[in-house]
């Protein structure tokens, strides 16, 4: 029988980088304060990449429909992190010319490789959120409110 599905995965991930600001670099460690990875983590797991990388799983999108979908999300944060994202290489912008300009936002391949493991974590998280929200009551009532 094969590797577990997360083994492979993890056999896939180059590990070795060459050079990084001129010095090289063994691995990748998100662990360790200075390595790449760690600003790569930062990034995929912000506030609203996941959130935009689950709508874009759906199919390319408007920044409109964007906003739309991804609910408080103002359209300056919007803008910046799709920018992010853009710089990533996790998203495609396309500009339609015409009054006024059709702009579509896509993922690439590398953010299509983002979409299992957010759904995935989304499915967590929702399948979770109730007894993740009993048991913040329960430990602010014991830690809080010790009285009550």
């Amino acid at each position: 029988m094969g590797a577990a599905p997360a083994a492979e995965a993890a056999q896939a991930v180059p590990t070795t980088t060459g050079t990084t600001a001129g010095r090289p670099l063994a691995a990748y460690d998100v662990l360790s304060p200075d390595c790449p990875s760690r600003t790569v983590l930062r990034h995929v797991v912000d506030r609203w990449t996941p959130l935009i990388v689950a709508v874009l799983a759906q199919g390319p999108r408007r920044f409109g429909e964007l906003r739309e979908a991804v609910g408080g999300v103002t359209p300056k944060v919007l803008a910046q992190t799709l920018r992010s994202m853009e710089r990533d290489g996790l998203v495609l912008r396309e500009q339609t010319p015409g009054v006024p300009p059709r702009v579509d936002y896509t993922l690439t391949p590398l953010g299509a490789s983002l979409a299992e493991p957010i759904a995935a974590l989304r499915a967590w998280a929702e399948g979770n959120a109730a007894q993740v929200l009993v048991n913040r009551e329960s430990y602010d009532r014991a830690h809080l409110h010790p009285e009550e």
